[in-house]
């Protein structure tokens, strides 16, 4: 096929000045007030310690502990983080190099997390909440490492699961047990054309990924490619995340990596790249049918799919199993329980308020809040923001939000009212979690880098893969 220009996708940018959003800054004003809780067995200082382990120890944790500490001064809560945030960004400005990229923690700082988090549980000395996102869950929650949050949440009367979206609560629970508590998500979607799925037949709620190459491939010319903005690793892994039941077979207590299915789709997205199909570069609408689209916030939702300038795109669904699963999501912060905590009433107590209107509704969260309320808070924030937006921040002034298409021309966003409808019309139907084993995943990375760049060959590269997955999920 002719080789295309690629188009520099105008980046988003948020200009912070006044904004607690951004990294650095105070928290919202008023000091907020938590709900007090009943005592587990004091501390020898009178004062009961809840011990909290994450990777880091973000703006969101830091307000909602000195709220929670004010209404509840006999509680001490120690939030033990591995990687301090990055302040370096100030207040002044925050840059997206581009509408969905997702830059998440570094490896290395995943890995250091884990390990940690895995020799203290193992030794009976974790923490009493465990950020559990990083962490290989199902095997914890097998071995009895975590406890089940059912029981307190199921014993507690003030906690009404109606306010919030329980079916993002349920795409997290694990076999009937419920041991991460999502605090917040982020969409993984696709943008694109809708109707080029409905004029061939295909239904963006069950469509799998074999009718997306097929679908790609027919529809490529040479003006325009089936997808672009990604690395052929990259497409790879999203299409493991979204297959990884059919990949990881599990059996009783066994697991088995089908290492045949992953070579064929491994060959299948080479064939996109070396065909012409897909591409790595950034491109606009008009030189791509899809990219996929990492939305983590509301503003995301609201910006991302007019970033291309013209007609918005529409947010589709990517490829799966072929059975409705609902909308892809993931989470920044999932929290378990130790199960051998002593401080297991207070560890909720805690949570419960993470999970109140008052600290979802804060714009020290960055991503979609689990609480209806405070959604409905959100969007109403962003489409004030938005329509105050240009002012240029300041002072007493809202932040100035700009979206440069392909032609460098500055492009101001909106969002109506119907766009807010819009956006809370679509959260009943976020269902497929989509955090899986990182381990499993980073393996999937490295080996099959290695046949991308031609160096292994596809069946070496899926059989190393299924001698080191099958290892370690066996172990």
């Amino acid at each position: 096929m002719v080789k295309r220009k690629a188009w520099q996708s105008g980046a988003l940018v948020l200009m912070c000045a006044a904004m607690t959003a951004c990294s650095g800054g105070k928290t919202d004003d008023g000091a907020g007030e938590a709900p007090p809780v009943s005592e587990d067995a004091p501390a020898a200082d009178g004062r009961t310690a809840v011990t909290m382990s994450v990777l880091t120890k973000d703006r969101f944790l830091t307000e909602a502990e000195q709220k929670f500490e004010a209404a509840n001064p006999d509680i001490d809560v120690q939030i033990e983080e591995i990687v301090p945030a990055d302040t370096s960004g100030g207040d002044k400005m925050m840059i997206r190099k581009g509408p969905g990229t997702e830059e998440g923690p570094k490896k290395e700082d995943v890995d250091k997390y884990a390990s940690s988090v895995n020799t203290a549980i193992m030794s009976g000395n974790a923490a009493d909440i465990i950020s559990v996102e990083y962490l290989p869950v199902g095997k914890y929650a097998d071995k009895g490492l975590l406890a089940d949050w059912n029981a307190l949440v199921g014993a507690d009367a003030s906690f009404n699961k109606s306010e919030y979206y329980e079916n993002v609560f349920a795409a997290v629970s694990n076999g009937g047990g419920w041991y991460g508590i999502p605090t917040s998500f982020s969409l993984s979607a696709m943008l694109g054309d809708l109707s080029l799925l409905e004029q061939n037949g295909l239904d963006e709620k069950t469509w799998t990924w074999d009718q997306f190459v097929e679908l790609i491939e027919q529809t490529s010319t040479d003006g325009k490619f089936g997808i672009a903005a990604m690395e052929p690793e990259a497409l790879l892994g999203y299409l493991a995340e979204s297959l990884y039941g059919q990949l990881v077979k599990k059996d009783g207590d066994a697991a088995a990596f089908d290492a045949g299915l992953f070579q064929t789709y491994m060959e299948k997205i080479k064939h996109l790249y070396d065909g012409g199909f897909a591409t790595k570069e950034m491109m606009g609408p008009a030189n791509a049918s899809f990219r996929q689209a990492g939305m983590a916030s509301p503003m995301d939702a609201a910006i991302m799919p007019q970033a291309g300038g013209g007609e918005p795109q529409d947010m589709i669904r990517p490829p799966g199993t072929g059975e409705d699963e609902g909308i892809p999501f993931k989470s920044g912060q999932v929290l378990g329980l130790n199960a051998k905590s002593e401080v297991k009433d207070a560890a909720w107590s805690f949570v419960k308020f993470l999970l109140s209107e008052e600290m979802q509704s804060s714009r020290a969260l960055m991503n979609f809040p689990v609480n209806k309320a405070a959604l409905g808070n959100k969007l109403t924030e962003t489409k004030e923001m938005l329509a105050n937006s240009g002012s240029g921040g300041g002072e007493g002034k809202g932040p100035s939000i700009m979206l440069r298409n392909k032609d460098g021309e500055t492009i101001t966003p909106t969002l109506t009212d119907e766009d807010v409808e819009k956006i809370k019309s679509l959260m009943p139907s976020v269902g497929k979690y989509s955090n899986q084993d990182p381990k499993v995943m980073s393996m999937i990375a490295e080996e099959s880098a290695a046949y991308f760049s031609g160096s292994k060959s596809a069946e070496a590269v899926a059989g190393t893969l299924a001698s080191r997955i099958n290892t370690y999920l066996n172990e």
